[in-house]
């Protein structure tokens, strides 16, 4: 009866952009010429490319406006246009980096950082009764990495770096469900509100350790190539479930006590993919960088989402037909995801306009992740296409400040494929109300919009000498 919520939970994992506001400047380009706290994420070994020590916040809001139009069933009435309206979504990074120089001549190409690295996400609130609320009505998913890391030089034209990250996954998701008659299996799939069944999750992991590892190589002094990879994490969230059956309904509600019930050791599996990030980044004079870069995320080894030591018990009322004895939804659910790796190109750069002020633009395109067969309103995916525009002020010798913003179009998207269905509770009416999870209606089939704007500032503050590249 969660399976529709568990593919939900890894969907809305999907960022929009990845982590600070000078990189989200240059629309993620950021791998061979990070310079801040930021190469963490990007490129550890990127830290090597710091001028001196430095302590950096950053915060963003980042926002995502979708519509769906389902596709009509014939014979019913039209499905309305249902839209998302989420509050902006508010995420941090920043962190602290040290040139270990001054403690011993042997350090003096060593670099470490500590910081906080947050993917970019949005958050979902779909109309509680509009037509996609059996895939989505509303999520939060929230994920952070934070940790040390240490980029070394091993020669003038070779860097290696690494992070140790401390990483997190929180989720909060709800969404509608539909009760069926077991033996009556060909109208199984309602659309009918008092057949509803809501289903909501609230679940973490809070404890889980990955990392980063990534190189530079500069070949000339006008070109830096750079290369990070960072592993897959296996997330076991607990947390609970909650089933809610709709008061009108006439044929489960009258046999239970009351309306909702809550497993309260419930654990949603999910395993995030590999990413692969390589680039080059080539200075054109003494003012001007360019950096053309390539991102892998392997999806497609994301096979299943699972939901397991599920115990959830509907109370039955004692002069009712079950005499008292709980229904129960014990079995593990598992859902094949469908998912394929995407993809994405990003070019971006920066131009030093005055000796206190630099300006970076950036352009980028990535491929969905979600095929036509797996579409639904849990999170609205297509190709897309970005645009960025940032800047950074030198106030002076320490302080920096930096400011970006971004805007993503989605490809308007058709889908007449999905085979995405509704989560049904499947009710055996002769067989003490005995329950299994199945699908009912396809509910993924329609026309989906969206965008997405970030937009950032950030304070940095430097101290030590500057070393140079």
């Amino acid at each position: 009866m969660i399976l529709a919520l568990v593919h939900a939970a890894a969907a809305a994992a999907y960022t929009l952009v990845d982590s600070g506001v000078r990189a989200q400047g240059r629309a993620g380009a950021f791998v061979a010429g990070a310079d801040d706290v930021s190469a963490q994420w990007y490129n550890p070994a990127a830290l090597d490319n710091v001028p001196g020590g430095q302590v950096k916040l950053d915060l963003w809001a980042a926002s995502q406006s979708a519509a769906f139009d389902r596709e009509d069933i014939l014979g019913t009435e039209p499905f309305g246009r249902a839209v998302t309206s989420a509050d902006p979504v508010l995420e941090p990074a920043g962190g602290v980096v040290f040139r270990l120089g001054g403690l011993h001549p042997a350090l003096a190409h060593t670099t470490v950082a500590i910081g906080l690295s947050v993917p970019t996400g949005s958050d979902y609130a779909w109309p509680a009764e509009g037509a996609q609320r059996y895939a989505l009505v509303s999520a939060q998913v929230r994920q952070l990495y934070a940790g040390p890391s240490v980029s070394q030089q091993i020669t003038p034209w070779l860097v290696i770096g690494g992070s140790l990250q401390y990483t997190t996954l929180s989720v909060k998701e709800s969404l509608v469900g539909t009760l069926c008659n077991v033996d009556e299996p060909e109208s199984c799939g309602s659309d009918n509100p008092s057949d509803d069944v809501g289903l909501a999750i609230t679940a973490a992991d809070l404890a889980r350790v990955t990392g980063n590892f990534g190189v530079l190589v500069r070949p000339a002094t006008w070109l830096t190539i750079g290369a990070s990879a960072q592993p897959g994490v296996h997330f076991e969230a607990a947390g609970s479930v909650t089933s809610t059956i709709s008061e009108d309904n006439q044929t489960v509600r009258p046999v239970l006590t009351q309306a909702s019930f809550t497993d309260k050791d419930a654990t949603v599996v999910v395993d995030l993919p590999w990413t692969v990030r390589a680039g080059a980044e080539a200075k054109i004079g003494e003012r001007v960088e360019l950096e053309l870069d390539g991102t892998w995320t392997g999806w497609s080894e994301t096979r299943s989402l699972r939901v397991t030591d599920l115990d959830l018990a509907l109370e039955t009322l004692p002069d009712g037909p079950l005499l008292g004895k709980d229904i129960l939804v014990t079995d593990d659910v598992e859902l094949a995801t469908g998912f394929q790796d995407s993809w994405s190109v990003r070019l971006g750069g920066e131009v030093a306009a005055t000796p206190w002020l630099d300006v970076r633009a950036g352009v980028y395109g990535e491929t969905g992740a979600t095929p036509d067969a797996m579409a639904n309103a849990s999170v609205v995916d297509a190709d897309k296409l970005g645009g960025s525009l940032g800047l950074t002020v030198h106030a002076g010798k320490h302080l920096v400040i930096d400011a970006s913003g971004l805007y993503t179009g989605f490809a308007d998207r058709t889908v007449t494929t999905s085979s995405y269905a509704q989560t049904a509770l499947d009710v055996d009416y002769q067989d003490d109300y005995r329950t299994t999870a199945g699908a009912g209606r396809t509910i993924g089939n329609g026309t989906y919009l969206s965008s997405a704007w970030v937009a950032g500032l950030g304070l940095g503050w430097q101290f030590g000498a500057p070393v140079g590249r």
